[in-house]
């Protein structure tokens, strides 16, 4: 109990918490050959990266995400999600499931799901046959690496999700929300057999854009009006810490430990706290502030973030000074 209540208490006092700059060197603008406005991130070891892009682009870097080839793709579509399987094995998704095995210069469409009008908007490997997979409002399950899906749950009306984080191989959460003339509403659900089946939790915030879950029990959700909520019994009940940090609308969070993560803005700042949630600074901010969309933090390596106008920033202390 007492390590929930220390936990939940450093993030309340993150939400109240000022915004300190961090080192300029730390966080170093990547380089694009062409335009790409990034979408998604993934990274399937320390220096190979996958990158989702508006109008079906998608691109690929070698080098821990300092310079990246941007590849124009005939899928068209804007892809919404991203998987780096290994440094030649790539997925993307949105009306459809592809992937590529040659490093996304060519993709095949897995299981048919571009029948539908709905878009894909996460999907989550738990190895490479078994998959739980978000498009629309439902959640899809396949045994057999994408190839076919069954739909396993199809929540009420007016409930939708868009992101999907499984902490351990059977507890997964799916987040997500809507946004009317009535104001916005923001939803949770929870499977304990990994993604065989869901169900739908009690949430009294407003829409979700940003989640992640450290464990089966601990959370912490960003909503439409910039406030952050927290769990620490797997949803079962929720907190509202507060403002997020700046008072921003956070699109994405990522975490490298309880005491270490890091989100990224609608307006383009990346923010990382080291203590839990107590306090927070500023790493980054777009020079025109244009939105980041994702952040990821590749397999023993860098943080990278991206958003529009090909904005893409590493994290470059871990190479100037080695990674703790």
């Amino acid at each position: 109990m007492h390590s929930k209540i220390h936990w939940a208490l450093a993030v309340v006092l993150a939400a109240g918490a000022g915004s300190a700059a961090a080192e300029p060197a730390d966080w170093v603008r990547g380089t694009l050959d062409d335009a790409c406005d990034v979408t998604d991130l993934d990274f399937s070891d320390a220096r190979h990266g996958f990158a989702t892009c508006m109008f079906s682009d998608v691109m690929v870097t070698g080098d821990a995400g300092v310079n990246w080839h941007v590849i124009h793709t005939d899928l068209a579509q804007t892809l919404r999600w991203a998987r780096a399987a290994s440094d030649q094995v790539l997925y993307a998704a949105r009306l459809g499931f592809y992937r590529s095995d040659d490093r996304g210069q060519t993709w095949s469409e897995l299981g048919g799901l571009s029948s539908s009008d709905d878009s894909i908007f996460d999907a989550h490997f738990f190895d490479a046959q078994h998959v739980s997979l978000l498009k629309g409002a439902d959640l899809y399950y396949s045994e057999n690496g994408g190839e076919s899906w069954d739909m396993v749950y199809q929540p009420p009306q007016n409930v939708f999700f868009d992101k999907l984080h499984f902490p351990n191989a059977d507890i997964g959460f799916a987040t997500g929300g809507i946004s009317s003339s009535e104001g916005t509403a923001g939803f949770v659900a929870r499977t304990a057999d990994g993604g065989r089946s869901w169900t739908l939790l009690d949430f009294h915030g407003g829409r979700i854009y940003a989640s992640d879950f450290f464990d089966a029990d601990h959370g912490i959700v960003a909503t439409q009006d910039s406030n952050l909520y927290t769990t620490v019994d797997g949803g079962g009940s929720w907190q509202l810490l507060g403002a997020a940090p700046n008072g921003d609308l956070l699109l994405d969070i990522a975490h490298r430990d309880a005491s270490h993560w890091y989100a990224v803005s609608a307006t383009g700042g990346l923010y990382e706290t080291r203590d839990g949630g107590v306090t927070w600074e500023t790493g980054y901010q777009t020079p025109d502030y244009d939105a980041l969309a994702a952040v990821t933090i590749a397999a023993d390596g860098a943080v990278v973030a991206g958003g529009n106008s090909g904005v893409l920033v590493y994290e470059n202390r871990v190479f100037r000074d080695g990674f703790d």
